[in-house]
């Protein structure tokens, strides 16, 4: 008796758009401050925590101390983050 050999077919998700990385370049490599996407969805890591926040974000960097403002427009044209 023989069994029939099934093929699965892969099921692929579409591609999903990379997050956009906020940095502060106050040294090489940049700092991480966090990622967004087109959505406006912004994700920080802080330790072993993720938090997903909306827009506007204010943040300082861990290592120069300088502040930095993340204000998302609902705009796509627009959509870069402010130093």
């Amino acid at each position: 008796m023989s069994n029939p050999t099934r093929r699965r077919t892969p099921q692929t998700s579409p591609p999903r758009e990379k997050p956009t990385r906020w940095e502060c370049h106050c040294q090489e490599p940049p700092v991480l401050l966090a990622t967004y996407d087109r959505s406006g969805r912004v994700n920080i890591k802080v330790r072993d925590r993720y938090w997903n926040v909306g827009s506007p974000v204010h943040t300082v960097c861990p290592k120069c101390g300088a502040e930095h403002l993340l204000d998302l427009p609902a705009d796509d044209a627009l959509f870069s983050p402010v130093p």
